[in-house]
């Protein structure tokens, strides 16, 4: 599958949008109506694939392809969930910053909602990591309206999953919340100094207490989000 999604993305960076997208618009658009979920969950991956390829074709249909992606999130297949965060994720960054721009009130929306899905972990992970890739290249003053919500998501979100790191040793999701605080005070600047005290001390705990070999990469995400925070509280 991977490799097939590499080969999708270098035939439409290597051989162009005009010539690619007409080619398997058609093709993606019946695997999304499939029944068969594997061929739902390749049709999203396939569309993550030719963004940047395609760039300039599908921007002139991006309103119709983010509506189409944003219905996946409800499937009830988690694999295709997960594919649908994915493919937000990567238009986020190939379309950066129009789609923000564009998007921005329906796709916060979408993703907080399905970091909510308690049933799978690694859609919760997945929807944080998109989370990221759209407020990485999100402007500032789009972002600041979102923020008091966004701050009740990602905090309750990883006080629930600190409790499941100490009661069972699941780490997938904290590890990508941790991230998404830290891209989201990168960008909100000064205007996350109110939350400053209600995340430090959660985050601390992570620092002095994630002292294990296999936690080491979320003891260093913890400590890169402090690093990133702190400077906003000043």
């Amino acid at each position: 599958a991977v490799a097939g999604e590499s080969a999708l993305d270098r035939m439409a960076c290597g051989l162009g949008g005009k010539l690619v997208l007409p080619m398997i618009k058609e093709h993606i658009m019946q695997m999304l109506q499939n029944p068969d979920w594997k061929c739902r969950h390749a049709g999203l991956m396939a569309l993550s694939a030719i963004g940047e390829g395609c760039h300039q074709q599908m921007e002139g249909i991006l309103n119709e392809i983010v509506n189409l992606v944003l219905l996946f999130l409800q499937d009830p297949h988690p694999r295709v969930r997960y594919a649908a965060c994915n493919a937000i994720g990567q238009m986020a960054t190939d379309f950066a910053p129009g789609f923000q721009k564009k998007f921005h009130e329906k796709v916060i929306a979408a993703l907080l909602q399905t970091m909510e899905d308690q049933g799978n972990q690694r859609v919760q992970a997945h929807a944080a990591a998109a989370l990221i890739n759209f407020t990485e290249d999100c402007p500032k003053s789009l972002l600041i309206p979102y923020l008091d919500n966004l701050v009740k998501h990602l905090h309750s979100t990883m006080v629930l999953k600190l409790q499941e790191l100490i009661e069972k040793g699941t780490k997938l999701v904290l590890e990508q919340v941790v991230t998404s605080i830290a891209s989201v005070a990168d960008t909100a600047e000064e205007k996350f100094v109110p939350y400053y005290d209600l995340f430090m001390p959660s985050l601390k705990h992570i620092v002095e207490n994630a002292v294990q070999k296999e936690l080491r990469l979320l003891r260093g995400k913890t400590i890169e989000c402090i690093s990133l925070i702190g400077p906003c509280s000043r």
